[in-house]
């Protein structure tokens, strides 16, 4: 057999928009499954927004009524910023779930729909610090002073070893969440990616 003929008779090479990248359905996996999480928060968040004021009670029997309307005044002037946090998170939780299904599902606007994800997600964790910083931090430190007496000295290092800690996390887990975003963003941006979408995309 002529060299001609074998050349004829080989398939032609895949093109590399043929070939799926793994991260697609990778990320699309893991995109479903912190959607599906975030919406089971939410729902236990606003399970417990309902039943806060019942649960104080019963968690502080024997408390005095002082300690207990403490917990009760940060509870209320805290409510409406966790109605903030809790309409945001679901916001998020169905972006992330709409782009998972749409990279699963190998839609076109799949990269697109995770992008809209990752900028809702990064605004959502900024917004999370500011309402920190400005009410969370200031409600729940006031609320300590008020619980534990200050002239003790054990417990004034106690409360400030609490409040930088609080500090600290409050600060810290919004940059941690942050990197799983980042990372789509990164990742499903690449050249292939979007070849493959644009050529083999539903």
């Amino acid at each position: 057999m002529s060299m001609s003929a074998e050349m004829l008779s080989q398939p032609p090479p895949s093109s590399v928009a043929d070939v799926e990248p793994g991260r697609i359905k990778v990320f699309g996996i893991i995109h479903i499954i912190f959607g599906g999480l975030g919406l089971m928060n939410v729902i236990g968040g606003i399970g417990m927004q309902i039943l806060q004021e019942p649960f104080i009670r019963l968690t502080n029997q024997g408390e005095s009524e002082e300690m207990v309307a403490l917990q009760m005044q940060m509870y209320r002037e805290m409510a409406l910023t966790t109605w903030i946090s809790t309409v945001i998170s679901v916001i998020v939780a169905v972006l992330v779930l709409r782009a998972g299904i749409a990279l699963v599902k190998r839609r076109q606007s799949a990269v697109k729909a995770s992008n809209v994800y990752v900028v809702a997600s990064l605004v959502a964790k900024a917004a999370g610090v500011l309402l920190f910083c400005m009410v969370v931090m200031p409600v729940a430190s006031g609320a300590m002073d008020s619980m534990l007496d200050e002239s003790i000295p054990d417990v004034k290092t106690i409360l400030a070893v609490i409040k930088v800690t609080m500090a600290v996390a409050g600060v810290l887990a919004p940059l941690l969440g942050a990197v799983y975003p980042l990372c789509a963003l990164v990742m499903l941006n690449k050249p292939q990616v979007k070849e493959f979408l644009a050529k083999n995309g539903t």
